[in-house]
């Protein structure tokens, strides 16, 4: 009993001397923010979330072909996809919220820049959509290891691009 009660009252003791260092750091945060437009900062943090959601994405994917859940792996893909895509909507349209589903007619504008054309993007991502909706079918037959993991490495190779797009243009912003 006289145990639970340090460990109690070391973690009280903890939380007391943390609270003034906590209020202190988010002082500091408060006063970097009041310097700049709190609908940037919105937008901002929105396209951070959305890309930190695409990494997770893509990591549980990996995770998930390595267990041999084909179908798992292709609809994270999907979801890891459509995290960067709707960071860049929220970029490039200045809207904290995106759409639920972004369709392809929206997506290629996004992803078509003068350098390069984005077509094999945009079809590549409505192949991963297509794929990863089919609820029926032979796995046995449909998704082979190999097949999926050229599948998960495109879209990783893809994720870069997109993403250093994201943050090339957030640089010159």
């Amino acid at each position: 009993m006289a145990r639970n009660r340090s460990i109690t009252e070391a973690y009280c003791n903890h939380q007391f001397d943390c609270t003034p260092r906590f209020q202190e750091c988010y002082g500091s945060i408060q006063q970097s923010v009041s310097g700049h437009n709190p609908e940037e900062y919105a937008l901002r943090n929105t396209i951070l979330d959305y890309q930190q959601h695409s990494r997770y994405h893509i990591k549980l994917a990996k995770i998930m072909h390595s267990h041999n859940q084909f179908q798992a792996c292709l609809i994270l893909c999907d979801w890891a996809l459509t995290s960067m895509i709707k960071a860049l909507y929220i970029q490039k349209y200045y809207a904290v919220n995106p759409p639920k589903e972004v369709t392809m007619n929206e997506i290629l504008p996004l992803i078509h820049t003068d350098i390069e054309p984005g077509l094999d993007i945009a079809l590549f991502i409505g192949t991963i959509r297509h794929m990863s909706s089919i609820e029926e079918f032979n796995q046995e037959q449909t998704l082979k290891p190999h097949n999926i993991k050229k599948l998960l490495q495109r879209t990783e190779e893809i994720l870069m691009e997109l993403e250093n797009r994201l943050n090339d243009e957030i640089a010159l912003n």
